[in-house]
């Protein structure tokens, strides 16, 4: 089964029912929410969450384990001075996905700043071991990062690194078009670049898609999402992914730019649906 869907946002008053509404008038099957502002650390009690509202309603037309939780850009896992804030605030986002009944938990490995890469790496393994003890069944998905700055985790053997270090079934990846386009691989190049993520033993870590076209070049670390077909990856590449048999069953999201101020969700999901 092919999970198709977007960011839709979760806001007042109703929460995770609008957010299932508006992805249900999208023509989408899974969705993806932040539960809170993306930049702040201000969250509402999960009482407000219009839970069984939404269970009643719409888990019938998108499961509850199809809704993916984006932690906020504010935690930064590889800077060891920001462990206590982004390890306590992962883990209390954690256990609101917990509350949801959420499968993913996608997460930005974080930017080694002043320190060196490999301490970054260190000390996002170290976080992420912490946050594995305190929390339980939602699975945190390492998101491919395009480059910027210091970011971590901008190429498969960095994340693999990880994965490997943690030995853990609640460790996956979040593949993002842009972002490893932007980070050199060259995944118009659909064959070869399905290849590699199988004889490397990448494939069965990929858990959540993140699925969008890049304004800028193949290795330009930019991350600027652009609409589907309106950038330099193309639909026809794009669909490709959507339709690719290893990719059945799992969420697959749209982070795409708004046009004129609206989002374009229900049209961009029709064209990568059809043949």
């Amino acid at each position: 089964m092919i999970k198709l869907g977007s960011h839709v946002p979760f806001k007042s008053p109703n929460y995770l029912l609008e957010s299932a509404e508006t992805s249900l008038q999208n023509n989408a099957n899974c969705m993806m929410i932040y539960l809170g502002p993306p930049q702040n650390s201000k969250r509402i009690s999960t009482d407000k969450y219009h839970l069984d509202e939404y269970l009643r309603k719409y888990s019938s037309k998108i499961a509850v384990e199809d809704i993916v939780i984006h932690a906020p850009y504010i935690i930064n896992l590889a800077n060891p001075e920001k462990r206590k804030f982004s390890t306590t605030f992962a883990i209390q986002e954690i256990k609101r996905a917990n509350f949801i009944g959420a499968k993913y938990f996608v997460i930005h490995p974080g930017a080694f700043t002043s320190f060196t890469k490999q301490e970054g790496l260190n000390t996002l393994i170290d976080n992420l071991k912490l946050i594995l003890n305190e929390t339980e069944n939602v699975v945190i998905c390492i998101e491919t990062m395009s480059g910027k700055g210091s970011e971590i985790c901008t190429n498969f053997e960095d994340i693999m690194y990880v994965i490997n270090s943690l030995n853990s079934h609640r460790i996956k990846i979040c593949l993002d078009t842009c972002h490893i386009w932007d980070a050199g691989y060259d995944i118009k190049n659909t064959i070869e670049f399905m290849n590699y993520l199988k004889s490397n033993a990448i494939l069965p870590h990929i858990a959540v898609i993140h699925l969008n076209d890049s304004l800028n070049e193949k290795g330009s670390h930019k991350d600027r999402h652009a609409n589907i077909g309106k950038g330099l990856i193309g639909t026809e590449t794009l669909k490709f992914y959507v339709h690719c048999p290893e990719f059945r069953n799992i969420p697959i999201i749209l982070e795409t730019p708004l046009v004129d101020g609206k989002m374009i969700y229900k049209e961009e999901i029709a064209s990568l649906l059809s043949k």
